[in-house]
């Protein structure tokens, strides 16, 4: 099924920043959802964004218990793998 949302595409992002906000440090299910929420639309993550989500990530007040440190930790590397892909496509552009 097809959504469609109104808003820009910085509102959307700035919604998943907050929900990851919400979500680091809790101890409840919405960890799990929210990681894998953001890890399948990342594409609707500003890079901005995306910077201030890795570093939520790296320094937490908590990360929850240690299941959940373990989603925050698998989104971190996902994230940081994705900021290097995109790094390297800036540069080739920026060669061409």
């Amino acid at each position: 099924m097809q959504v469609n949302i109104n808003g820009k595409m910085e509102d959307i992002s700035a919604m998943l920043v907050g929900a990851e906000r919400y979500a680091l440090g809790r101890r409840t299910y919405i960890v799990q959802w929210t990681c894998e929420f953001i890890k399948n639309n990342l594409h609707l993550i500003t890079n901005k964004d995306k910077q201030v989500i890795i570093r939520d990530i790296e320094s937490p007040i908590s990360y929850g218990d240690e299941c959940d440190k373990e989603c925050w930790i698998k989104l971190l590397e996902i994230l940081k793998k994705e900021g290097q892909t995109d790094e390297k496509i800036r540069n080739t552009r920026k060669s061409v």
